[in-house]
């Protein structure tokens, strides 16, 4: 938990924006994050950088994500 605070407030600073909601929750990741876009408005995943042609291909997680999500999915390059 204390990882999750720590990020976020590199992020955003002390306060967090208005609407932002963070939860740790346990589990396959890709499960669980399309799980939960039940109820999201917009679900951000992240995929790891990785050199040469893998970099232009995204993650199983970050897949799965936008193959089942059900909300809209944004795919952010670390």
């Amino acid at each position: 938990m204390r990882l999750l605070r720590e990020s976020l407030a590199e992020v955003f600073g002390e306060r967090l924006p208005a609407g932002v909601r963070a939860r740790l929750v346990h589990g396959r990741p890709a499960e669980r994050l399309v799980a939960e876009s039940g109820r999201a408005q917009l679900l951000v995943v992240g995929r790891r950088g990785h050199s040469g042609l893998r970099s232009a291909a995204p993650g199983s997680v970050s897949t799965a994500c936008v193959g089942h999500a059900h909300c809209p999915v944004m795919v952010v390059k670390h």
